[in-house]
């Protein structure tokens, strides 16, 4: 609680203010520094975080005030890596350059042995060897 017995012109600090009149903003607000500090340091981009208190009378003269919160944070972002594609026949996104020539026609592309690994092109035994 606020001390109201206190020298005339001293003042609470804030953090004892907010944690007396929104109890639960205060730990609102170092939970999302912590996830805020975490996207920095993870992006290596700014981040924010604000809040922002409206205050209004409750009868529009008397003494007693409602208080509220909003918290608002911008967590950075990673950057999304891209990836080439090219526009073929009818304008359609391809992986493979349709103006480059081919290295190999169809026909001299040769299969693997039997004796080499499909996967890997390892050859696992030379025949006759």
């Amino acid at each position: 609680m606020v001390d109201t017995n206190r020298q005339e012109g001293t003042r609470d600090s804030f953090a004892a203010v907010l944690a007396s009149i929104r109890p639960k903003t205060d730990i609102e607000l170092a939970d999302g520094l912590t996830k805020l500090i975490e996207a920095v340091k993870a992006t290596g981009k700014a981040g924010s975080l604000s809040v922002r208190f409206d205050v209004k009378l409750v009868d529009g003269g008397g003494t007693a005030v409602i208080v509220n919160d909003k918290i608002a944070m911008k967590l950075p972002e990673k950057n999304r890596e891209g990836s080439i594609a090219y526009i073929g026949e009818g304008n359609k996104l391809q992986r493979t350059d349709p103006t480059a020539m081919p290295l190999f026609a169809d026909e001299d592309i040769r299969t693997a042995p039997d004796y080499a690994d499909p996967r890997t092109g390892e050859i696992k035994e030379i025949p006759n060897a």
